[in-house]
This record gives C-alpha cells, sequence and structure tokens, in this order.
C-alpha cells in the first residue's frame, strides 16, 4: 500500500508543475504594458524622469513607477501618488500592483 501511494505522490507534483505554468502563462498584450504606461504618464505629466518596470517577469501584473515631474511641486507625496494612480486608473483593474515613487526636480538656482 505504501508504495502505491507514493508512487500517486511522486506522479503528482509534475502534474502540478505543468498545471502552475499554463495557469500562469503571460497573455501576449501584456508584453508592451512598460510602454503603455510610460506613453501615457509622458503625455499627461511631462516628466523630467521616467521609468516604468514590470516586476512580474513580463506578465503585466505588477509595475515599478518612478517619476519626476514639476507638477508634483507643492502637491504631498499622497496626492502625487493619487495623480498618477488617477491617470492610471484603467490599467490598475488589471494589474495586481503598482508601486509609485514620485519626486520633483531639483530647483534651477
Amino acid at each position: 500500500m505504501l508504495p502505491r501511494l507514493l508512487g500517486v505522490a511522486q506522479g503528482l507534483p509534475p502534474r502540478l508543475a505543468l498545471a502552475r505554468r499554463l495557469l500562469s502563462a503571460c497573455p501576449p498584450a501584456a508584453a508592451n504594458g512598460e510602454e503603455h504606461i510610460r506613453r501615457k504618464l509622458q503625455q499627461a505629466l511631462q516628466p523630467a524622469r521616467l521609468a516604468v518596470t514590470d516586476t512580474s517577469g513580463g506578465c503585466g501584473s505588477m509595475y515599478v513607477v518612478e517619476i519626476e515631474a514639476e507638477c508634483f511641486r507643492g502637491l504631498s507625496r499622497v496626492k502625487q501618488t493619487k495623480l498618477v494612480n488617477g491617470l492610471l486608473k484603467d490599467e490598475l483593474k488589471a494589474m495586481h500592483g503598482m508601486r509609485v515613487l514620485c519626486s520633483v526636480p531639483p530647483e534651477k538656482p
């Protein structure tokens, strides 16, 4: 009985691994998510610096957005982040999460 149970247990992980691979496959449209987000923020905020990174391994479910824009001057960090989130509200619905790091360019002398 034990060998038979072990045989079943040994056969289980490959099936689970295959199911995990099939279920976690990235949709084809997710590949250009970084560029889509970058374009949208570039048009709306005209940042001095902008970096968008897909941290989900290319699946488009997690992003880090680093943005430096003059329009953030005088706004609290919360309001800066809300501004970015508001611009990407439709995109956020399809994501698991997004980390937004906002900053203001240094003042020119």
